[in-house]
């Protein structure tokens, strides 16, 4: 298991632990969960973001390829 410590601005930390508990309750583990929850949406976020990037590059070269093929004709 990984470990990554982090240090938060006291109101960031104050307001995360606020709605973990209204969300979650105060059981032991659940900050923890939502932590994994926040990196877990983050990773998937980025990856649709580069995904998005990667896809509109791909159209712009097909794009450009069909121009300079119907060019030389």
């Amino acid at each position: 298991m990984g470990r990554i410590d982090v240090l938060l601005s006291d109101e960031l930390e104050k307001e995360f632990r606020e709605e973990v508990y209204k969300q979650k309750g105060m059981k032991k583990g659940n900050i923890k969960k939502a932590i994994e929850e926040a990196i877990k949406l983050w990773i998937n976020i980025n990856r649709k973001k580069r995904s998005e990037a990667a896809k509109k590059a791909w159209q712009t070269r097909k794009r450009r390829t069909a121009k300079t093929n119907a060019e030389k004709r």
